[in-house]
C-alpha cells in the first residue's frame, strides 16, 4: 500500500509556529490544512491525531500546540514532522513579552502583567509544570518514544537527544528562512510544489535586532543574577540547541 504523506507541525509556543502555519496555509488550500488540539487543550496523543487525519482524507498538513512530539510508523500514513528549536532564553523572553501584551485572562498573562520578570519566573517555577521557563524543548521531546514522567528529569536529556536523532527535520528559529528552505527540500519527494516563503508572524522581537542584541537587552532588563539563573535551569535545552545548530551547520 502506498502511504499517504501528511505534514505534522508541532507548534511550540513562541518558536515561530505562527509563521510556519502561514506558510502551510499558503501552500495548501482550504480543507488541506487544519489545526487540532487535545481534549480541553491538553495533550494530544498520536492515535487520535492519526484518527483525525484518516477521517479527513483531503488533509495534507496539520498543526498542533498539544500533540505529543512523536512520529510512529503506520501502514497507510507517513507523518512528515516539522519541529523548530530556539535559543532557550530568547524564547522565554518572547513568551514573557507576549503574555505581558496578551489580551487574555490566562494565569500566565495575569502573572506577567502583575510584577517584574523575577516574580513571574518564581511563579512559573512553583507550578506543577514549570517547563515554560525551564528546559522547554526537552520537556516536549522527552516522550518521543515513551512517556517520561516529569519527576524523572535525569532522563530528559538522553531521551530528547534520541528524539532529535530520529526527527528527519529540525528548524532553527534564528535561521528561519534557511530552515524552511531545508524543509522544502526534505518535502520535495512528497510535495514537489511546496514553496518556503518568508513569513514573520506574531513576533515580539524588535525589528532588525540580532539575537545578541535581544539577549543583552533582556539581561539588562532582568538583571545579571536572574539571567544567570535562567542559564542554569535551562542547561539541557542549551545542549539541545547547540546540537540542533551543529546538525544544521548553522552559526547564530
Amino acid at each position: 500500500m502506498e502511504k499517504r504523506p501528511v505534514i505534522v507541525h508541532f507548534h511550540l509556543f513562541k518558536n515561530a509556529g505562527t509563521s510556519v502555519d502561514r506558510i502551510l496555509q499558503n501552500n495548501f488550500g482550504e480543507g488541506e490544512w487544519a489545526e487540532i488540539e487535545g481534549p480541553d487543550n491538553k495533550k494530544l496523543d498520536p492515535a487520535p491525531l492519526v484518527e483525525f487525519i484518516r477521517e479527513n482524507p483531503a488533509l495534507k498538513a496539520v498543526s498542533s500546540h498539544t500533540a505529543v512530539v512523536s512520529v510512529p510508523e503506520y501502514d497507510d500514513i507517513e507523518l512528515l514532522p516539522i519541529f523548530f528549536v530556539r535559543h532557550p532564553i530568547d524564547r522565554i523572553r518572547s513568551a514573557y513579552d507576549f503574555e505581558r501584551k496578551q489580551d487574555a485572562d490566562t494565569p500566565g498573562a495575569k502573572r506577567a502583567k502583575e510584577g517584574d520578570f523575577e516574580s513571574y519566573l518564581d511563579w512559573r517555577l512553583s507550578t506543577p509544570a514549570p517547563f515554560q521557563v525551564t528546559n522547554f524543548h526537552a520537556a516536549r521531546l522527552k516522550d518521543f518514544h515513551e512517556f517520561t514522567p516529569a519527576r524523572q528529569q535525569h532522563l530528559f536529556l538522553p531521551r530528547a537527544k534520541t528524539a532529535m536523532d530520529a526527527l528527519p527535520f529540525i528548524g532553527i528559529v534564528e535561521d528561519f528562512d534557511a530552515s524552511m528552505a531545508r524543509f522544502a527540500e526534505f518535502l520535495r519527494p512528497y510535495f514537489p510544489e511546496f514553496k518556503a516563503s518568508s513569513e514573520r508572524e506574531n513576533t515580539t522581537a524588535p525589528g532588525g535586532h540580532s539575537l545578541n542584541d535581544n539577549l543583552t537587552a533582556f539581561k539588562n532588563r532582568i538583571g545579571a543574577d536572574v539571567y544567570a539563573k535562567l542559564e542554569q535551569i535551562n542547561e539541557i535545552d542549551f545542549e539541545l540547541y547547540e546540537l540542533a545548530k551543529e546538525a544544521a551547520k548553522v552559526s547564530v
